[in-house]
């Protein structure tokens, strides 16, 4: 009894020392049908081989096509023993057919990786007994026990089952068995495989492969003129110092992001690294260039889409780039349980002169991308391998005709291409500010001393600016920088000592290199760079009737900075304008003004009058008193005494009163001059403004019709809003 004890502990699945065992995950059920494994040909306890191991996890899940690490344990106390490790061979449940593959690895080691794109063919990865160069002692017997076969190259001929060298096409989606075995096996009629003595089995449930069709896009900075050193493999590097915008700067790098699985084995193969190729690493941009060319059924295309007449389109040429142009990244891997197998990766292009494509890519040009995995309906990918005596070339499918050379190895009959789209264009290196004139100089407000605007440079590159005062005895130097922050970007300088009409001198530099140079002015509005404003008029005003107006005086100043002009008005009771002048003054200029060759046609009584010069306004109040030398006679009334007494003790022998004209004439004040002083020069509701004199003494006398009445007739020298400035850099 205690012989038999100690058998049943040597021959069942115990642990084996250095490796953690966890079967306890579970698999998602809505992640991939599972058929149940037929139990034909599985022995019991009492017939388990001396070998002993363990794996780790009960089921491994992949995607067809892309790697997957292995972690077991075993322990064969035989010296010359070795252990195997049976891929498939087993049935399909709900077909009763096998899952028409089986491979047997020679194992070293607690983990293995098996590239599911070459396993069975003879670029596998792994220890396959089905090459020459692996030396293997395998024993298949049948139900009977008699041995068919002694190799897996062998097997198909012997027993009908699909050994490796048979395999039709990459390992499809699908659950196959894994098993530790010490290399002895039953096939049944049926040709399921099954170890004769398993120290432990699990499951290997493979997924179809899938391609999102989004493709991201960004742009980062070129690192040539970078700030600071920026690691091109690095995609935090390249976020950091980027920005998520599908428009490019022209040098600026583009950087594409697929996500993708069932096409990371091919890569891991070209990559030279066909055991796996490493999540958030870079890899070699000659691999992808590699299964683009194969027969993969793996294509992309980023290609102008609006070349002019007779220029030749731009497209991608991944042949003829250089390192420095094109570099792969490896993005983290995703949700599935396959550290080996990322599920996104990204191309980063160089966008300047002499890079990855055929023509340099100019500002204005617009590319398509696309990324695709090829497919057609009742047509599906199969090895060139005619003899089946040998595992076939992984790369080297049978013709699939002209209308569809190529076809993703995993889609089925019922599957057609499917595709990621995006764009993305180029634009030239641009600053624009937001407030500048028609000269191209720039407005900045004394009160918050800012130059904003917008520009396609990116954070990355150090961008200066100088501003320098030269009206004082010793020039007055500033410098600062730009914030730039989505595509925008702001200047502020100290302007505390800088009134409006203060000139500078700006330049602009990226580093060290000069970028652009220009004027600033230093206004009150940059609106309204060269505002007229009433600085001081008279508010309450009485005249007698027929009075002249020179007693409403106005003070104008120009609090801009720039020479500023405009008309300056007034209007009594919201009528016509009573007079108007053409103003004209330097930055800071002060000028008063009167409107004596204006009088009061209007009868006595209260009226408002408001003055307007560039949108400033002014209001008071205007009384009319009645003249005291002027009497109204009425024909049906005799005129009232003026100051007592009656009309008979006014009247001398002539029959008028003493103050009277002579040929006893009463005078109608009808708003005429009444000093003998020409009116034609006074502005009323019809009249031009008048231009001011050259003098400095308030204006009232001598106007000058002129031939416009608003600032715009004097030409409009001032141009607010936002401007293009640089079509190209200094």
């Amino acid at each position: 009894m205690l012989l038999l004890l100690c058998c049943l502990l040597l021959t069942t699945g115990l642990p084996v020392a250095g490796i953690n065992v966890d079967k306890s995950s579970p698999v998602n059920s809505d992640s991939y049908p599972i058929d149940s494994v037929a139990s034909s040909g599985v022995t019991d306890s009492a017939s388990q081989a001396s070998i002993t191991g363990e794996f780790t996890k009960s089921r491994y899940t992949g995607v067809a096509g892309d790697p997957i690490e292995i972690a077991h344990g075993y322990n064969n106390p035989d010296p010359d023993g070795a252990a195997y490790l049976l891929v498939g061979g087993n049935q399909i449940s709900n077909t009763g057919q096998t899952v028409g593959f089986v491979d047997v690895i020679k194992i070293s080691g607690s983990t293995t990786t098996i590239n599911t794109r070459l396993i069975g063919t003879e670029e596998t990865n792994v220890q396959s007994c089905a090459l020459e160069e692996v030396s293997c002692d395998l024993e298949f017997r049948d139900t009977n026990g008699d041995p068919i076969a002694d190799s897996l190259s062998n097997l198909t001929a012997s027993s009908g089952a699909t050994g490796a060298s048979g395999l039709v096409r990459p390992l499809v989606p699908q659950r196959y068995r894994l098993a530790i075995t010490d290399g002895t096996f039953t096939v049944d009629d049926s040709g399921v495989v099954t170890p004769t003595a398993a120290a432990d089995q699990a499951d290997l449930i493979l997924k179809k492969p899938k391609l999102s069709d989004k493709v991201e896009v960004f742009t980062s900075v070129d690192p040539k003129i970078a700030t600071e050193d920026i690691d091109t493999e690095s995609l935090n590097s390249l976020r950091k110092n980027g920005l998520e915008r599908t428009t490019v700067t022209e040098g600026n790098r583009v950087v594409l992001g697929f996500e993708s699985t069932g096409i990371w084995g091919a890569l891991s193969y070209f990559a030279a690294d066909a055991d796996s190729i490493k999540a958030g690493e870079a890899v070699d941009a000659q691999a992808l260039v590699d299964l683009l060319a194969a027969e993969e059924g793996v294509s992309l295309q980023v290609q102008q889409t609006n070349p002019s007449g007779n220029e030749p389109r731009s497209e991608l040429d991944l042949s003829q780039a250089n390192a420095d142009d094109v570099t792969v990244i490896l993005a983290d891997d995703g949700e599935l349980n396959t550290p080996s197998a990322p599920t996104q990766f990204y191309l980063v292009l160089n966008t300047g002169d002499d890079g990855p494509f055929t023509h340099n890519p100019e500002p204005g040009d617009k590319f398509s991308v696309k990324f695709s995995l090829e497919g057609a309906e009742d047509m599906r990918y199969r090895f060139n391998n005619t003899d089946q005596t040998s595992p076939p070339d992984p790369f080297n499918p049978v013709d699939s005709g002209s209308e569809h050379p190529e076809l993703f190895p995993y889609w089925g009959v019922s599957d057609t291409s499917t595709h990621a789209e995006a764009s993305f264009s180029i634009e030239e290196r641009f600053v624009r500010y937001d407030h500048v004139t028609n000269d191209g100089e720039i407005l900045v407000e004394a009160e918050n001393g800012r130059i904003t605007g917008t520009t396609s440079l990116l954070p990355a590159v150090e961008t200066s600016v100088t501003l320098v005062n030269d009206a004082g005895s010793t020039p007055d130097r500033k410098e600062s920088q730009l914030d730039i922050s989505d595509g925008e970007f702001s200047i502020s300088f100290d302007t505390d000592e800088l009134t409006p009409g203060t000139r500078l001198n700006y330049n602009l530099y990226q580093g060290s290199t000069h970028r652009d140079s220009r004027t600033v002015v230093i206004v009150s509005d940059s609106d309204n760079p060269d505002r007229l404003m009433i600085s001081n008029a008279t508010q309450n005003v009485t005249v007698t009737e027929g009075e002249n107006l020179s007693a409403i005086t106005v003070v104008a100043r120009n609090v801009g900075g720039f020479r500023g002009e405009g008309e300056l008005a007034l209007t009594v009771e919201n009528s016509t304008v009573a007079g108007s002048w053409g103003v004209r003054l330097d930055p800071r200029e002060s000028r008063s003004f009167d409107f004596g060759t204006t009088t009061a046609d209007l009868e006595p009584g209260t009226y408002p009058f408001s003055l307007r010069l560039d949108g400033d306004v002014h209001n008071g109040t205007l009384v009319v008193e009645r003249d005291p030398a002027t009497t109204t006679l009425d024909e049906d009334e005799p005129a009232s005494p003026a100051s007592g007494g009656t009309a008979d003790d006014e009247l001398d022998g002539n029959g008028t009163t003493g103050d009277s004209k002579p040929n006893n004439e009463t005078t109608v004040d009808n708003g005429d001059s009444s000093n003998g002083e020409s009116t034609t020069n006074r502005s009323d509701g019809d009249s031009a403004p008048s231009e001011e004199p050259a003098d400095d003494k308030p204006r009232s006398s001598g106007l000058i019709p002129l031939p416009f009445g608003t600032r715009e007739a004097f030409g409009g020298t001032v141009m607010v809003g936002a401007v293009y400035l640089l079509g190209h850099w200094v």
